[in-house]
C-alpha cells in the first residue's frame, strides 16, 4: 500500500464510482486473497450490494485507495491504506460516532487522529480477531440437542441474556431498566426475522447466537452469542456455532464470519475446533 500523506479530503462515493471501489474491496485492495474475492469486507460489500454507496466516502476521490462506511447507530467501517486516516478522520470526526470496527491498521491510525479531535471524548479501544469459515473447513459433528430458531415466548429471556452479554463483552456499564426497552426492540426484530438461534433445555434457552448480516452473494456474520454461565465449558456454544455454520453453508451461503476479543483464548479455541479461521486482527473503539 502506499505511504503517502493524506492531503486532500474525503469524497462522497458517487454512485458511477460503485463497481470500481466494489472491485477494489473484492481484491483488498489489491492483496487478493488466494481462496477467491477478499471475505474480509464482505460487510462493505454487502453495504455496496444494497445500494448505501450515500454512506460511503472515498479517499482520494480519483483513484481510492481507501474507504470509510458510515453504518447505522454510529458505527464507522474503514478499510484500505493507513495513509487516507487524515482525511478519513476529518470526515468521521463531525458525526459522533460511537463505534469503529475495521482492519487494525488503517482503524488504529483513524482512532489516532480523532482522539486529538476538539470534540474528543474518552474511547476504548480493544484488538479483535475476525474469523471465517467456509465449506471447506467446516468439521463434522452433532449439533446440541434442542437447537431451534428463537420463538417470541423466548424474548424476555434472550433480553437478559443479550444484557448480560453487553458487559461479560466489555461493550459498557450495565444496562439499566431505560435501557431495556430498546435492547428488547432489537432482540425482538431478530427473533421477528429468524436471525437469533438457541439451544433449550425443557423450552427454556440456555444459548444463543444471531445473525447480524444474511446475504446469499457475501455471506453471514455470526454476533451475540452467549451461553448462560452454568452451562458453560460443556462444549454447548462451540457446538452451536459449528452447527448453525454447517446449515449456513449447505444453504448456500459463501462463507460465515464473526468477530471476537483476541484476549479471549477459550472463545478462539471453540471457533477454531467449530472450523472457523483467524483471518487478521481487527481494531474495536468505543466512545
Amino acid at each position: 500500500m502506499t505511504t503517502t500523506p493524506a492531503r486532500s479530503k474525503a469524497a462522497r462515493l458517487a454512485r458511477a464510482d460503485v463497481p470500481y471501489v466494489t472491485a477494489l474491496l473484492e481484491r483488498d485492495f489489491g492483496y487478493r486473497q488466494a481462496d477467491g474475492w477478499a471475505y474480509e469486507h464482505h460487510y462493505l460489500l454487502d453495504a455496496l450490494d444494497r445500494g448505501e454507496h450515500s454512506r460511503f466516502v472515498v479517499w482520494p476521490d480519483d483513484a481510492p485507495v481507501a474507504v470509510l462506511y458510515f453504518g447505522p447507530s454510529g458505527m464507522l467501517v474503514p478499510a484500505g491504506d493507513p495513509a487516507a486516516a487524515p482525511a478519513l478522520a476529518d470526515a468521521a470526526n463531525p458525526t459522533g460516532w460511537r463505534i469503529l470496527l475495521g482492519d487494525i491498521e488503517i482503524s488504529q491510525a483513524v482512532l489516532n487522529l480523532a482522539t486529538r479531535s476538539l470534540f474528543r471524548r474518552r474511547m476504548s479501544a480493544r484488538e479483535q480477531r475476525l474469523m471465517i469459515a467456509t465449506t471447506s473447513s467446516v468439521p463434522g459433528g452433532d449439533p446440541p440437542d434442542r437447537f431451534r430458531l428463537a420463538r417470541a415466548s423466548d424474548l424476555e429471556r434472550l433480553t437478559d441474556f443479550a444484557c448480560q452479554l453487553h458487559v461479560e463483552d466489555q461493550m459498557g456499564t450495565p444496562i439499566l431498566r431505560t435501557g431495556r426497552g430498546a435492547v428488547r426492540a432489537r432482540v425482538a426484530e431478530s427473533i421477528a426475522q429468524g436471525a437469533t438461534w438457541v439451544v433449550d433445555r425443557g423450552g427454556i434457552p440456555i444459548a444463543k447466537i444471531d445473525l447480524s448480516m444474511r446475504s446469499w452473494r457475501r455471506g453471514v456474520q455470526l454476533a451475540g452469542v452467549f451461553v448462560e454461565p452454568q452451562w458453560r465449558d460443556r462444549g454447548i456454544g462451540g457446538s452451536a456455532v459449528r452447527a448453525l455454520i454447517r446449515e449456513l453453508l449447505q444453504s448456500g451461503f459463501p462463507m460465515v464470519s464473526l468477530h471476537v476479543r483476541a484476549d479471549n483464548a477459550p472463545a478462539i479455541a471453540a471457533y477454531r475446533r467449530a472450523g472457523l479461521k483467524d483471518r487478521r486482527p481487527w481494531l474495536l473503539a468505543l466512545r
